[in-house]
């Protein structure tokens, strides 16, 4: 019956903590079953045996233990104090363990509020308790779970169905009810560029991550610790051995990982990501704005259009007033020869009025010239059209002179920032770009990294992780970080600073847990199912700054 009750839960794996022998038939069944067992007599048990064998079962059954324990009371109280130190002292698996872990125990009822007062940490416990052969088969078995409720935990009847469960989740329904205000150890990235974060446990937290961080909190009902990685970087691959952030995700030391990192072959050896993706990105060039000095100030009033058009619009003209002057003499030279007017005092007379009507629409002053031909007002009203044209792209172009200074980048990408000798290049040799600029082939690449190489034996932190560090560099002025698309968050924040996208390492970013961690799953549901927020929203919002 036991074996059949196993397999009804979905165990496809149990370690079995007993006293005595263990029946040969049981084990056979196991087998049968398809169920992996280990099984360990705790008669002669010490605490360090325990936990010396839970840790070789962990590797071997991860991501979870599924415990089944036929001991007295006594026994079985010791066990699972044993099961809580080790969740509780081990901080690579304290949540892991105590979460997705199942404890079954097969003992009586009488044992239930030994069990309750023994103050277990496990989250999933439940007890079994089998007839026994004297009680004839007008006996049946009974089911107890460990439930958390508002007044603490108590144990609840379970319904079973001849002698099997219906539904798995009613014997550990916990996981039901997320993580059950369990502290998660999160770490993050010092990110402290001074803009766009938010002070964490007094450590600046990029803020996007953070925000994110709070709504899977609230949606899996988890509460959290933020600790920095060791070395204060995203993580470098020595001989398989990873440092900073991965190399905490590598060795358990943390739960999650909210940070957004690119998605790279790389890390994920030792990171899973939670799909989908946060937001597509790039490598970018970040640089300081160079101080140009205006010598052509007095001229500013020429600069909305290129001196062709000015030449352009003053043949246009003396040609539409040439075109307006000979209209006259053709339609008024009868009227002025009757007055018998001197033919120079009349032309001088006629260009002179038409050039002070053409001007006058030109400088929209209009005119008190009036005719009664329908080509000279055709010409005329052409030309008001054209000059009201004029005007007003010279009035907005003018305007927008005062305004936004132009500026001409001193690069456009990857190839320009190579050959501009008086710049000094650098960037994160713990991120990604690390591997981008490693695998590379293209020619610029190979320019850039090598001049970094160089300059890194008089400047080491030319490859520095610290942000704040690169950041100073740049704003010193002749420096570009090539960085991740996402610093433009932090460029827009400062008007002194400008980023070019490259297009280059084009790659997904996402946040990430521990490989193999048994959280992914939930972490995915979630994260698709709350309102995360839109990066490019988000950037926008935080990056409103008066220039």
């Amino acid at each position: 019956m036991l074996v059949h009750f196993l397999i009804s839960l979905n165990w496809q794996s149990v370690l079995v903590l007993r006293e005595q022998e263990l029946d040969i038939h049981f084990g056979h069944s196991l087998e049968t079953s398809g169920i992996t067992s280990m099984d360990y007599d705790t008669s002669s048990f010490t605490e360090e045996h325990l936990l010396t064998i839970l840790g070789d079962v962990e590797k071997l059954l991860k991501p979870r233990l599924n415990v089944l324990l036929l001991c007295d009371v006594t026994a079985t109280v010791s066990v699972l104090r044993q099961l809580s130190r080790f969740c509780g002292t081990r901080s690579n698996t304290s949540v892991d363990l105590c979460h997705v872990s199942r404890v079954l125990v097969v003992g009586k009822s009488d044992d239930l509020l030994v069990l309750l007062d023994s103050n277990i940490q496990l989250e999933n416990v439940a007890l079994l308790e089998l007839p026994s052969r004297h009680q004839g088969h007008s006996s049946k078995a009974r089911l107890w779970t460990l439930m958390f409720q508002h007044n603490g935990r108590a144990f609840t009847d379970v319904a079973l169905s001849n002698e099997t469960v219906t539904n798995p989740m009613d014997v550990f329904p916990n996981v039901k009810f997320g993580y059950n205000g369990r502290q998660l150890t999160v770490v993050m990235k010092d990110n402290s560029f001074g803009y766009g974060y938010i002070t964490v446990n007094k450590r600046k937290v990029f803020g996007f991550p953070f925000s994110v961080l709070n709504l899977l909190a609230e949606a899996m009902n988890f509460s959290y610790r933020v600790i920095p990685p060791r070395e204060d970087e995203w993580g470098q691959n020595i001989n398989g051995s990873w440092t900073g952030l991965l190399g905490m995700l590598q060795r358990r030391e943390a739960d999650l990982a909210p940070d957004i990192l690119k998605i790279h072959s790389d890390r994920t050896a030792v990171a899973d990501f939670v799909l989908p993706p946060v937001a597509e990105t790039a490598q970018v060039i970040l640089y300081k704005k160079e101080d140009v000095v205006d010598e052509d100030i007095l001229l500013i009033l020429l600069r909305p259009f290129q001196p062709h058009v000015y030449i352009m619009f003053g043949v246009t003209l003396i040609t539409c007033v040439i075109f307006l002057s000979s209209l006259i003499f053709v339609h008024y030279k009868d009227e002025f020869h009757s007055r018998k007017c001197p033919t120079g005092a009349w032309t001088m007379q006629t260009m002179a009025q038409t050039t002070f009507e053409i001007l006058g629409a030109t400088l929209k002053q209009g005119s008190t010239a009036r005719s009664s031909h329908d080509s000279e007002r055709i010409l005329v009203a052409a030309w008001w059209m054209f000059t009201t044209i004029i005007s007003a792209v010279y009035c907005g172009t003018i305007m927008t002179t005062f305004a936004v200074k132009l500026e001409t980048p001193p690069f456009s990408n990857m190839a320009e920032l190579a050959a501009r000798e008086d710049y000094k290049i650098g960037y994160d040799a713990s991120s990604v770009t690390e591997n981008l600029f490693q695998n590379s082939k293209q020619t610029d690449i190979i320019t850039i990294k090598q001049r970094v190489q160089d300059l890194s034996a008089r400047d080491p932190n030319v490859f520095s992780s610290n942000g704040t560090k690169q950041l100073q560099k740049v704003l010193e002025g002749k420096y570009a970080y090539i960085t991740s698309s996402l610093i433009t968050i932090v460029s827009n924040g400062n008007c002194r600073l400008k980023a070019i996208d490259t297009k280059y390492g084009m790659a997904f970013v996402a946040f990430h847990l521990p490989k193999w961690s048994p959280f992914k799953q939930e972490f995915q549901k979630r994260f698709v199912s709350i309102d995360v927020p839109i990066l490019e929203n988000y950037d926008r919002k935080e990056s409103i700054v008066d220039c």
